[in-house]
């Protein structure tokens, strides 16, 4: 979990034990595109094109250099994708932090709480996990913290397809009324609190949600019909079911 992994700002320099096969991390410098370093997996630039609506997104070496007008949606999706991520910002002039700040449905932020604050009253898709690092380099100030999915008091309970139907989007609005992924036990393994929204590549539905251990097999590109090894005994594969189109496209994979 992020609360367990340290994060320090050393000459502005972020310093974690975070392994970068598994963690996506941003940067929002004060002028110019978003900077991301994402585990680097097949299917990445699809994944930023159709999930995170970026038409041409730019790699450059080990990093994409992406549009600033995305940092919400990137923010979101790849919480929904790894269960968190880590956002650095470059902040610059700052304002006082007002109920503007505290009600902020996006993740870029200019107030004086340097984002600790920022949107916690929101009622968010994510919110900040563990602590706030703050770095003074001068000119300007730079933060560095986790967010995840915004957490739930409730008990876990099974899905029952609540979002059966649904189209996913990373967009906030479009999001309204939507249970968080956090209220729900995985539906991969039934063994732990989900953490992210699985949705279906091929038909853009909703398919359940899963803990982050049983959404990285997923992303591993385990797919039964391209004849891969079998999942371990304890994975249900059963919530493909709550995607429309998985029963036709399952047919005609066996024919």
């Amino acid at each position: 979990m992020p609360e367990q992994l340290p994060i320090h700002l050393v000459g502005g320099r972020v310093v974690t034990n975070l392994d970068d096969r598994s963690v996506a991390k941003v940067w929002l410098p004060l002028d110019g595109q978003v900077v991301a370093k994402i585990p680097a997996r097949k299917g990445n630039r699809r994944w930023l094109h159709e999930t995170v609506r970026i038409r041409s997104p730019e790699f450059a070496e080990d990093r994409w250099l992406l549009p600033r007008s995305c940092l919400t949606r990137l923010v979101m999706a790849a919480i929904d994708r790894y269960g968190f991520i880590l956002l650095v910002r470059d902040m610059a002039k700052l304002s006082r932090c007002t109920r503007l700040c505290l009600e902020a449905t996006g993740a870029e932020c200019h107030c004086s709480c340097l984002g600790v604050h920022h949107g916690q009253d929101s009622q968010n898709w994510f919110e900040r996990v563990g602590e706030a690092m703050v770095a003074d380099l001068g000119e300007f100030k730079r933060t560095a913290m986790f967010y995840g999915p915004a957490g739930s008091s409730a008990n876990a309970v099974v899905y029952a397809g609540e979002l059966a139907g649904k189209v996913y989007s990373v967009n906030p609005s479009e999001r309204r009324g939507w249970p968080t992924a956090s209220r729900f036990m995985c539906a991969g393994c039934l063994s732990l609190r989900a953490s992210v929204w699985d949705h279906c590549h091929t038909h853009g539905f909703v398919r359940a949600p899963l803990c982050n251990r049983c959404n990285t097999r997923h992303w591993s590109g385990w797919h039964p019909q391209y004849g891969r090894a079998t999942p371990s005994t304890n994975l249900d594969s059963s919530y493909y079911r709550w995607c429309p189109g998985h029963a036709d496209e399952w047919r005609s994979c066996s024919a």
